[in-house]
Parts: C-alpha cells; sequence; structure tokens
C-alpha cells in the first residue's frame, strides 16, 4: 500500500490512543491550533518538532526522516489504542491498517470472564472485550473500545471481519495467525482500568505457548470442498469462497458432510 501521510498518520494515532491536540502540541512547545492546521493538511511542520511530539504517540522517527517504510515502533512499551466506534457496526480500520503493512501478524481475541458479562452496555457472540496483536516488528498492539463497557463483535458486518482480513491477506501474501483467549479476573481489571496497564500485564498472552489459526491458508480438506466446485488456484479465493470456508469454521461444519452434499447436487 501507499505510504501514509504523515499529517494523516499523526491524526490516525493520536485519536486512536485518546490525545487531545493540546496534550500532543505541548510536547514541542507550539499552539494545538498550529498541530489542527497540520493534521488538516493546511500548513507544514518542521521534522525536529514533529519528533518531539512523537513520544507518546508510538510513532517511529525515522518514518518523519523517510528512510523507512513502516509507521510504528514501541521500544518496548505497550501501544494501547482505542478502537474507533462505527455507525452501524463495529469500526475495524486499524485492523485492517496493521494487516496491509505486515507480512506477519498475530492476533489474539480476548474473551471478558464469565462473571463479567452482566456489565456489558452492549451483548454480542463471542464476547471479545480487547485485541490484542503482535506484528512483525516486535510491537505488541492492544485495542479496546473507548466505552470500558462495550465489547466487540467480530460477527457484525458483511462480509465479516475476518473475511476481510482475509482477502487483504491473499491480495499482500502475507499471513495473519488468530486464537482466542479468556482473560483472568486480574487481567480483565487492568485492561478495563487503562492507564495503568503496561505490557507486562499482558506479555505472558503473547509468550506462552499458544495454537494459532491462519486464516489464509485453507486446510488439505478445505481446498478439495471447493475443488468440487471449479478448479481453483488458492491464492485467488472469491469473496464467495471465503465466506464459506469461515462459516464452515465457525459452525464447526464436517468438511465430509459439506463434500457429500456438493456432490449430490
Amino acid at each position: 500500500m501507499d505510504k501514509l501521510a504523515v499529517n494523516k498518520l499523526f491524526k490516525l494515532v493520536r485519536e486512536l490512543t485518546g490525545k487531545t491536540q493540546p496534550e500532543v502540541s505541548a510536547g514541542a512547545k507550539i499552539t494545538y491550533q498550529s498541530l489542527q492546521q497540520f493534521e488538516k493538511g493546511q500548513a507544514s511542520l518542521s521534522k525536529e518538532t514533529l519528533k518531539l511530539m512523537v513520544k507518546g504517540l508510538y510513532i517511529n522517527p525515522a518514518y518523519i526522516d523517510d528512510t523507512v517504510s513502516y509507521p510504528f515502533k514501541s521500544n518496548g512499551r505497550l501501544i494501547k489504542m482505542f478502537m474507533p466506534d462505527g455507525v452501524v457496526f463495529d469500526n475495524f480500520e486499524p485492523l485492517y491498517l496493521l494487516s496491509k503493512l505486515n507480512k506477519q501478524l498475530r492476533m489474539i481475541t480476548l474473551i471478558a470472564p464469565f462473571p463479567e458479562l452482566k456489565k456489558f452496555s452492549n451483548i454480542g457472540l463471542p464476547l471479545i472485550y480487547a485485541i490484542l496483536l503482535k506484528d512483525d516488528h516486535n510491537n505488541v498492539f492492544l485495542f479496546r473500545r473507548k466505552k470500558e463497557k462495550d465489547i466487540f463483535n467480530l460477527s457484525s458486518d458483511y462480509p465479516s471481519p475476518i473475511v476481510k482480513l482475509t482477502k487483504i491477506s491473499q491480495e499482500n501474501k502475507s499471513v495473519i495467525s488468530i486464537a482466542q483467549k479468556e482473560l483472568s479476573k486480574d487481567v480483565f481489571d487492568k485492561i478495563r482500568e487503562w492507564d495503568s496497564l503496561s505490557i507486562t500485564d499482558i506479555k505472558y498472552l503473547i509468550d506462552e505457548e499458544t495454537t494459532f489459526t491462519k486464516l489464509f491458508e485453507p486446510t488439505e480438506a478445505e481446498i478439495v470442498q471447493l475443488e468440487l466446485q471449479r478448479n481453483i488456484g488458492v491464492e485467488n479465493l472469491s469473496s464467495y469462497e471465503l465466506v464459506l470456508i469461515n462459516e464452515i469454521r465457525t459452525k464447526d461444519i464436517a468438511i465430509e458432510k459439506v463434500s457429500k452434499m456438493l456432490k449430490e447436487k
């Protein structure tokens, strides 16, 4: 994908981290109006000024110098971001952006502990409270909804976010692996409280042995099932076929049963 303009990157990351323009501009001792105009593309700021503001935004200073193509750098910290609200469905654009920027991405959906379910204002399945990502630049991201009582719904929208991620992976020839874990009450509380949460609180979720599913590499059985419909190039799955694979997996339908049904058509 094309390199994200620095002014758009600043606005995006500032909003995702929940920081205001006065908070960010104070780091460079400039007025927030100057930052506001810069984010709109109506004014320029020196590289030195921009580098003074990136410390709390996890932006790589080398990206401002145009010497690297990847914009994020955590320096060992946890990159905490609020997923933006959607108009109708959940907005997962930050996930799609990171998927396009990385050749490998590990994603763990974090489920709230069962006793906490009654506290949520929106109920959907599965009950995902946060999303943990590790990119191929050794950065760890944690996404939560802005309202602490809101959860994610990965089954919303059509096609679903998982199908959209699958399509991105196909187009970029990248690998996105996904897993799911239930949070302990202690870690759940820290994520909910947010401000004091650090990389040490959730590092075990990344480090412990985890079985990941690669969204974009159909199993041999799935390929056989799809071949009943057409001669397939696996790198060119259609949107319909991606939906079909996703439905088979999420609803735990036996591949043999699907194959038998197709043969009998």
